[in-house]
């Protein structure tokens, strides 16, 4: 049987589209955690049996009940000693809507109903998979031919959502892109691919299959966020068609991708020295040494060593004793 809830310690918004039930406990033990409700019944109460468990001495064993009737959730009182509370007014029964606040004890939740539409990219995905199989239909190849065309084109449909649109309508801080950008991306996607697509026919077997290759390693770097070795593989790519769209739009995407983390690492480093925080800072300015260790000339590569060294003399260290290849890399 499916859980009636399913708890989590974050307030991400689910990704697949659907309408989701959730409660967030604002205060109290449990704070923090996101209840979503999928059950068509759901007590809430002191006793660890409930579906969600209340950690409040003012909460009864079996305190409320949320009821699913049609699209609504109803929370009634189970007769508990101290009551609840939704808004502030005392309820025996009461039908949610959308940023509720209930009160139990000390305790407070508040409820929400979220519509996940299928994003943008989402479609733009659906449309690339069908464009791939229209480009296959008009391309007027050997039959061995057009099953490794196939390949290939799949990997560029592939590719193209992996390094450009991501996991989804979010960037890699939680946050919602605006429409305009999505909107900018997804032309910007279009145009490559029809021109990666008049690139290939004039691209012979042997090197199509070299390009294959080097696209798929080249795209299991990026994800492995290996970016001088994605660099390369895409670099390799180039010498086999040299006005490869796709190569250069891989390029391009990948070394943005190297500055954007790069910058991010500086920025959450200054941010953390700023509140005093110098070992998150330092595990910053450590990340940013790893990631160009290779480039020991870069300036990125100096300005980060220099602010190890001036953690370092903040907390009394000799030069040196941060260690950046024993320190793991922030959170990304």
């Amino acid at each position: 049987m499916a859980a009636a809830v399913k708890t989590f310690q974050h307030f991400d918004t689910p990704k697949e589209p659907g309408v989701y039930y959730r409660l967030i406990c604002l205060t109290g033990e449990a704070k923090g955690n996101a209840y979503f409700l999928f059950g068509s019944r759901i007590v809430m109460g002191r006793s660890d049996k409930c579906d969600i468990t209340i950690l409040d001495l003012k909460s009864s064993r079996e305190h409320a009940e949320i009821i699913k009737v049609g699209d609504d959730y109803i929370i009634t009182d189970l007769g508990s000693q101290n009551g609840v509370m939704v808004n502030d007014l005392k309820i025996k029964q009461h039908s949610l809507t959308d940023g509720d606040k209930v009160i139990i004890g000390k305790t407070v939740y508040k409820f929400s109903k979220i519509n996940v539409k299928e994003s943008l990219i989402e479609t733009k995905k659906k449309k690339i998979k069908k464009k791939v199989q229209v480009v296959e239909e008009e391309e007027e190849e050997e039959p061995e031919n057009k099953k490794l065309s196939l390949v290939l084109f799949g990997i560029i449909a592939l590719g193209v959502a992996v390094i450009f649109l991501g996991d989804g309508d979010e960037n890699n801080t939680g946050v919602p892109q605006e429409k305009s950008v999505i909107t900018a991306n997804v032309k910007e996607i279009d145009k490559v691919f029809s021109e990666a697509a008049k690139q290939r026919r004039k691209v012979s077997k042997e090197n199509k299959e070299k390009l294959q290759i080097y696209f798929k390693r080249g795209l299991r770097e990026f994800r492995e966020e290996n970016f001088f070795r994605a660099i390369s593989e895409f670099e390799n790519a180039k010498q086999f068609s040299p006005n490869d769209p796709l190569a250069n739009f891989y390029l391009r995407k990948t070394r943005e991708a190297l500055d954007e983390r790069i910058e991010s690492y500086f920025s959450k480093a200054i941010r953390d020295g700023d509140a005093l925080n110098y070992q998150k800072s330092a595990v910053s300015y450590c990340g940013i040494i790893r990631l160009l260790a290779n480039y020991t000339n870069d300036s990125r590569y100096i300005s980060a060593k220099e602010g190890v060294k001036n953690i370092e003399e903040k907390l009394g260290l000799d030069e040196g004793e941060i260690n950046c290849v024993e320190i793991e890399a922030g959170s990304k």
